[in-house]
Order: C-alpha cells, then structure tokens, then sequence
C-alpha cells in the first residue's frame, strides 16, 4: 500500500531540472591516500567536476584536455584544450551535430590557437557555463555538447571567434539539439515526422547509485530473528506445550516483516523512478517504524489478524507521484508492492510443498510446516486484496 503527495508546479520543475551530484573517489594505497602520481591537470579536473554529473563522453574529453595540460606543465586545461578534445572524439554528439550544421571539425580543430595563446578561463567556470546549458536544455548530465555550447560563451573568446568562424551559433546549436532540424529550415517548422531529437538520450533520467541508501533497520533484524527463534523451536518441538503461542509469534511477526518487504518494493521502485525523498523518510531501511502511521500500518492490522485470522494490507508509504519519470514508471511503484508479497507468499508454499514432496515433513516438526502454510496463506491473501481498486489499496 502507498500513498501519493503531488508537489507544486514550482517544486516539481525544480526537481526536473536538478542535476545529480557526481560521485568522487580519492585513490589510496595502504591506508594512506596519494595524489602525488596524478598530475596536477587531472586533480583540478577533479575538484572542478565534484559536483557536477559528467556524461561518459564529457568526462572523456576532459581527461584528454587535462592530459594535454599536464604534458606542459598547465595547472589546468584551458578552453582551446577543452575544444581540441571534444573535436578529436569523432563519435561524441558534439562532433555529429558540428558535422549536421555543415562544420568541419578537423577546420575547426586547425584555426584553434597554439597552447596557451587562450585567454585564461578557469575550468570551474567553464564547466559551469556547460551545467546551465544542460539545465536550460532539460538534460541531466552534462556532455560534450554542453561543452561545445560553453565554449561559445564570451568569457572564452578564443574558441568563441574559431566556432562563430566557423558558422556556429548557440541558437543554432540548441535548435538542432532539440528538434534535429537543419540550420537553414524555417523558423517556424516543427520537427520532421519520425526524427528523433538528438538530446533524447540526455532528457532521460540517469539511474540512481543505490550503494550507501539500501540499509537494514536492527527493528527488521529483530522481526527476523523472532521468526527464527519460533521456527526452530517450533521444527524441533521443544516446547509441546508452547506450539499455539510459537505459531501466533511465528505468523505475527513474519507477517510484519513481509508487510515490511512489500512496503520496501514500493519505495524501492519508487527512488529508481525518481523520488528521492523516500530516502529520506527511511523507508528503504525495512523499518516498520518508519510508515506514515505505525498503529493504523502495524498495530490494527495485527489485531485483526490475532482476532479473525484476517489479513489486511499494513504499511504505507508517501510517494511522490510527480517525481517518477513517466506514468509506466508510476504503475511499476504500485505493483511492486503486490509483487513482493506475492514472492514471500510463492516461496513459502514452495518450502512446504517441496518438503512435503521429499518427505522432510515428519510429525514432530510438523507444527512449523504448518504455521509456514498459514503465513504462506496470508501472504496469498494480501496479494489478491491489495489488487482490488479501491483505495489506499494498491489496485
């Protein structure tokens, strides 16, 4: 079961548009961390991009220009290293869509100046002005022709009188960017039939690291381990006299924990689709504690179940509905859930049916295969509620 919670339309175009920070890594040896090997190109390269989310190609490029650099001592790359670069990758978008408005990239690549005749832009700034670009445009990563777009800025007169030169524009670039029309078709035309915008690939959303946000709550390792301890207990019948009171904190807190399973579907699919925020709420910790209302989620639920052997749906977790990528991916969240119960449910009847089947079931630890088949049995029946349309259900 999740609920929804739609932002304002300010919110949701400031999610749109919010570029994830890049990871960074400090290379070490032993315990000791080194830079003394990386040259000093690389290293500002490093502190200007660590918040900024380069694609493959941009991220190549700039090594290059930063390689360049260091071959002659530079503390950084200038902006002519930076356009070298991007000219020599002949299979970036920058060089395909140079080639699609009638610019030679190898022309271009020879009217750029000698090695530090540039005016000096700092790199910072350069990938700065190559970020806006890519949050005017709707893109989510910054790329080569991002780069391309920022070298054409004024603080960069050096390569900003080469590509004019050469018959470039921002406009022009940023209109075939976004249509894939050519420079000389009417202003007014839309995109042709069946052509596909060459930023198509950078309006899509990268996927999210899940290294360092998938944790597991000591709540969670405490609902598992009461259902170990009743279920070997239960398998090698040490408490006859016990077997009611061991099957109902068997059930109960199996029950809670796959409820927390389901919940932890919901949330899962959700951050992949791109609401971080269930992140934020602990929701990917597998904690009960953390759902909207733990005695309405938890606490009834589990009474109805003592009192009636009922099972109704427990759980809920906010999602923002205006942060996923599409409306597929909206009803991927909402399955998700039902499909995680659906997996506990499938896999405990196949316990029970297989070692019913190899003949492991024997009368003296019958009671835990039997109080399996009632969890494996609950958990069938939330899976099919959950799918009835009618809400906060998840059908």
């Amino acid at each position: 079961m999740c609920a929804c919670a739609f932002p304002s339309k300010d919110e949701s175009a400031a999610s749109t548009h919010r570029l994830l920070p890049r990871r960074c890594f400090t290379r070490s040896r032993g315990s000791a961390p080194y830079t003394e090997s990386m040259p000093n190109a690389t290293l500002a390269l490093d502190r200007a991009s660590a918040d900024i989310q380069l694609s493959k190609a941009a991220r190549e490029d700039l090594e290059r220009a930063a390689s360049e650099a260091s071959r002659r001592d530079a503390e950084e790359s200038n902006p002519v290293d930076v356009l070298r670069a991007v000219l020599s990758n002949r299979s970036s978008l920058a060089v395909s869509t140079l080639r699609s408005l009638g610019a030679d990239p190898a022309a271009v690549a020879a009217a750029l100046p000698a090695d530090g005749v540039a005016t000096p832009l700092p790199l910072r700034q350069l990938l700065v002005n190559a970020n806006r670009e890519a949050l005017v445009l709707g893109h989510y990563t910054v790329d080569s022709i991002h780069l391309l777009l920022a070298l054409l800025y004024s603080d960069s007169p050096a390569t900003a009188a080469v590509l004019q030169k050469a018959g470039l524009t921002m406009y022009d670039l940023r209109r075939h960017l976004q249509t894939g029309v050519p420079p000389d078709a009417p202003v007014a035309g839309t995109k042709p039939a069946g052509v596909r915008p060459p930023d198509s690939a950078l309006r899509r959303r990268p996927m999210p690291r899940l290294r360092g946000v998938l944790t597991v709550s000591p709540v969670f390792l405490g609902l598992l381990a009461v259902v170990v301890v009743t279920g070997v207990l239960l398998w090698f019948g040490f408490f006859p006299q016990a077997v009611g009171p061991l099957t109902l904190a068997f059930v109960v807190s199996g029950w809670i924990a796959t409820v927390c399973v389901h919940e932890f579907c919901h949330a899962l699919v959700a951050y992949i689709a791109g609401d971080r925020a269930v992140a934020d709420s602990g929701y990917l910790t597998l904690d009960p504690l953390r759902y909207t209302n733990f005695l309405m989620s938890i606490v009834f639920p589990a009474a109805f179940l003592l009192i009636g052997g009922i099972a109704l749906p427990g759980g809920a977790v906010y999602i923002n509905r205006g942060a996923l990528r599409s409306k597929w991916w909206d009803s991927a969240v909402s399955l998700a859930g039902p499909l995680g119960t659906l997996l506990c449910g499938l896999l405990f009847a196949a316990v029970v049916v297989v070692s019913y089947l190899v003949g492991l079931i024997r009368p003296d630890n019958a009671p835990f295969f039997q109080a399996l088949a009632v969890l494996g049995f609950i958990e069938m029946y939330a899976f099919v509620l959950n799918l009835v349309p009618i809400p906060p259900l998840d059908g």
